[in-house]
This record gives C-alpha cells, structure tokens and sequence, in this order.
C-alpha cells in the first residue's frame, strides 16, 4: 500500500510542519512524502523547516520563495515579504541555499510499488513553472492542463486548497471539495476515469483561505483516492516566535486568522 503525503507551502512554520507530519504518519499512515515547494519565507524557522524536509529525502519542487532566497534577484515581493525574505537569507548557510538552488520546477511522481498513478508535482503551473503565475479560477487551469500528462497534477503558490477537472475539453472546478473542507475540514476526490485533476492541497504554514488550520493533502495510490484535510496545530507558538525573530508583526497575526 501506497499513501503519499502531500505538503506544500510550509513557509518556515516548524510547528504546522511537525504536527502535519505527525497526522500524516501516525493517522493517515503515510508511507511517502511529496513536497511542492516554498520551503522558507514568511516564518521563523527556515533552517529547521529545510533540514526536516531534507531528512525525508523525498521528491521536492522549487517554490518562488526557494527560489529568490537561493539566487536573490530583486523579484518584485511586497514589502513585507520582502523584508522576509532578506532575513532568510541571512538564516540559512550557503550549502543550504544551494541545495534549494539545484531543485526542479516540476516532476513525475511513482508511488513506491506502483505501477501506474504517476502523478505530476509543480508549485505554480505546468505551462509556466518559471513565471509564478497563480491557478484561481479554471481558466487559469485549462492553460496548465495542456501541459499535464499524467490524471493527477498536485500545485501549491495560492495557499488556497482548490480542485480543477479537466473532461478534455474545458476546466471546471469542483466546489464539493471547497464546502466539505469549510464544513468538515476534510473532503475527499475520487479521481472520474477520463479526466484530469489539478489539486492545489493547500498550505502547512501559511493559509489564506480564512481557516488557520494547516492543510495538507493524502494520495492513496492503490485507492486511487486524494485527501484534503485540515490539521490544529500551535499557532500561538509560531506567532510568538516569529515576534521574537523581530519579523513583521503582520506576519503573526495573519496565522491567527488564516488570511
């Protein structure tokens, strides 16, 4: 049996990360890991974040924050990201910012044992990995599915958890999923013979879809099943070590309501 956590977006928020991992291993009992980029940025513990993902020698795509900390470029960033962003930097050695430098922006995928369900990982989208842009809507999905070849394409960047189906000829987005995780905090996606899904699971460390909870995604290979679900984890914790780093304080209060 194959069950593949996927994460995304952890921003350097070590607290979200372990209790995220703890519910994948010890509740979902997650056998892999996949990481969807945007490792550091934002949170206090870049460092910690980093060595804990690298530990896990799992498949890991670039994120823009992964990105610009590695190969600083005077991106254009808001202000507070930007501020963020030069303090990483200065968190984190340069053996470090190299491993970062040397990821892909996107990758195929086999569960362990499988053979077939590859799926595709990316942070942004498959037709512009490079360009950060934003998948919001299902237009901005049908120009990403033109580029999926595998049934199952996971992406983060957004911070928000969303699912888009592709029938070969337009995007849709399932709104099922969206209300079952407002509802619930967990929805579930039977991936339909035929179509194609690109499933934002939304973010460990940051989130901005009005529910502070970390969220994370499970692919169940021999299921074929992919979980959304929402995890509690010590967001005073995260807060108070972000004030103590001297980080903006908008950062803090942003984990308490989820935005």
């Amino acid at each position: 049996m194959s069950r593949t956590a996927v994460i995304s977006d952890i921003h350097a928020n070590y607290h979200a990360l372990c209790a995220v991992m703890e519910d994948a291993f010890n509740v979902e009992r997650c056998t892999e890991v996949v990481c969807l980029g945007d490792i550091v940025g934002y949170n206090a513990f870049p460092g910690a974040c980093l060595d804990y993902i690298r530990q896990l020698e799992c498949p890991v795509v670039k994120g823009n924050h992964d990105e610009e900390v590695a190969n600083p470029s005077g991106a254009k960033m808001n202000p507070i990201a930007r501020l963020a962003m030069e303090w990483t930097y200065d968190q984190l050695s340069d053996e470090q910012r190299r491993w970062l430098s040397r990821l892909q922006y996107q990758r195929i995928v086999r569960p362990y044992g499988a053979t077939q369900n590859s799926f595709t990982i990316v942070h942004s989208t498959l037709d512009q990995p490079k360009a950060w842009s934003y998948i919001v809507n299902a237009n901005d999905a049908a120009g990403s599915f033109t580029r999926q070849f595998s049934q199952l394409c996971f992406n983060g960047h957004s911070h928000v958890p969303k699912v888009y189906m592709w029938n070969g000829r337009a995007a849709a987005e399932d709104y099922d999923v969206l209300h079952n995780l407002v509802m619930e905090g967990y929805a579930e996606i039977q991936p339909v013979a035929g179509y194609k899904y690109c499933i934002n699971v939304g973010s460990v460390g940051q989130p901005r879809d009005n529910d502070p909870r970390a969220s994370y995604g499970v692919y169940d290979s021999d299921a074929n099943l992919v979980i959304i679900k929402r995890v509690n984890y010590d967001i005073a914790s995260a807060q108070a070590a972000i004030i103590e780093a001297k980080l903006p304080e908008y950062l803090a209060e942003r984990l308490g309501k989820g935005c």
